[in-house]
Parts: C-alpha cells; structure tokens; sequence
C-alpha cells in the first residue's frame, strides 16, 4: 500500500513510524509512502493521521502525528489534562454538552493535545470540526447541528473574529448537547471579560454562569517543550 504526499510530510511521518519506506516521485515534488512493512494497528494510525491532515491542511508539521498516548506528562498539571481528556472522550450523554478548556503558556502541549483528541473523536466515528480561532473570518460557513464536537485551539484573544466561532459553538452545545475542547494562552476570565466589553457585565455573568456549568477549566503548566528540543541545542 502507497500513499503520496509532500517531502516535509513525509518526513514526519517516516520519523515517527519506523520502517516505512519512503521514495520520491515527480521529480521530487512528492513523495510515496509505502505502508506495508507496518502492522495493521500502525498502519491504520498513519491512515488516521493523514485523514486528519487532508480535512485541516494548515495543522502544523508538529502535530501531524499527534496522539494522547505520545503526550508526555511532565507535572501534575498535565497529568490532569490528560485524566480529564479521557474523562471527555468517554463521556457518552448525548443530552447534555460537556467540554474542557485549557489554557497555559506555549510551548507545553496544547495543540498536540487538540489534534488528539479530534483523531480520538474520529476513531469513536464522529466527524469532530477542528478549527484554529485566528483562521476563522466572516466568510467562515457555520452549520451548527445538535451533538456536534467541536475542538478550537489557540483562541487567545476576545476581541477578535475567534471569539464569534467561540460564542456561537458554545451556546449549541450547551443547548443542544455536544462537546469541546478548547485551547488558549489566556485565563478563562480574562477572556470572558475581553469577549462581552460593551455587552454589559449582566451578560457575561449569565454567559459565563451557563458555560462554566459545561466546562472543566484547566490551568496547566510547564516549559516549553519547542525550546527544549530546538536545533540548535543537539
């Protein structure tokens, strides 16, 4: 079995499942993968990975091979992310909406986390909507359904378009069941407050009052893991 992507992705992929066999083609412009020294269950993640990739092309290199089971705990702030990560993905009320949001310095794991958890949706045969907060515009179609799963990372400002996504995929979902997982660099207060200036604050208590019943708030810590591992410090 062959796929065929671009050089850089294939050299993420080659990296994290050894014993692929990796050959280019159109003139190096891209590249075969040939998956058939890998088991099934390796097989299938790589498939899994690349299912995600081509639904959300702009994912960055990093995170292309994410899972749960690869993120490393290094404190206990982390190691609660993951228990309630798991506690999500389990949770099986379809009446009622359920999420996580967790916010943190960069650099400790949130994307990484995002994108497994959408691949985890995916494996339990939903169609999870992963979407990066700074990449959604006016044009953006939203077809807000009931149950939906939703996984928004990086949504580090209330002031921008990011915060309408955010707005309208958390009223859904608390009214008609669902869940998410959001990312931020920013206190959940701190960005309720920025989201509802010039709305009033009774708005943003109801608001907020309403969310928080849904959300598990997670504060996690630690340094960065991009710094650690730059190149310049082999």
């Amino acid at each position: 079995m062959s796929i065929t992507v671009v050089p850089a992705v294939a050299s993420v992929i080659a990296s994290v499942y050894a014993g692929i066999d990796v050959r280019h083609v159109d003139d190096g412009d891209r590249c075969a993968l040939d998956l058939r020294s890998l088991d099934a269950e390796r097989r299938a993640l790589v498939e899994l990975d690349l299912r995600f990739l081509a639904a959300n092309p702009s994912v960055p290199l990093e995170n292309i091979c994410a899972r749960l089971d690869t993120y490393q705990p290094r404190n206990e702030s982390q190691e609660v992310l993951v228990s309630y990560a798991r506690k999500l993905l389990s949770f099986n009320d379809a009446s009622r909406g359920a999420g996580l949001y967790m916010w943190g310095d960069a650099g400790i794991g949130k994307s990484h986390v995002a994108v497994s958890m959408a691949k985890l949706f995916m494996q339990q045969g939903l169609e999870p909507k992963f979407m990066i907060a700074d990449e959604f515009t006016f044009g953006t179609q939203l077809n807000l359904d009931s149950g939906q799963v939703w996984i928004i990372d990086d949504l580090n400002s209330g002031y921008g378009l990011g915060s309408r996504l955010y707005k309208s995929v958390i009223r859904s979902i608390h009214d008609r069941g669902g869940r998410a997982f959001v990312t931020s660099n920013k206190p959940y207060d701190v960005l309720m407050h920025e989201m509802f200036v010039g709305e009033g604050e009774a708005e943003r208590m109801r608001y907020e009052d309403r969310t928080k019943g849904m959300f598990k708030i997670l504060h996690v810590t630690g340094e960065s893991l991009r710094q650690e591992t730059a190149w310049y410090n082999d």
